[in-house]
């Protein structure tokens, strides 16, 4: 799947990733559960690779 976004839209993902990302990993690390920690885990590593991917496409020059 393939979804396009605008500059805007990318750099409101990208900011509401960063506000979440250290939510999400206090609460991966103050689970009990083993099965959701490794779930919240992955989460994170897959959120991380999305924002990198943000960050490219924010610093790429807009088209006139």
């Amino acid at each position: 799947m393939q979804v396009t976004v605008t500059h805007e839209e990318a750099q409101v993902l990208s900011d509401l990733l960063n506000a979440y990302l250290p939510e999400l990993h206090d609460e991966t690390y103050k689970t009990e559960s083993f099965e959701l920690r490794e779930q919240l885990k992955r989460r994170e590593i897959v959120l991380k690779a999305l924002l990198t991917r943000l960050g490219a496409m924010l610093n790429q020059p807009r088209p006139c």
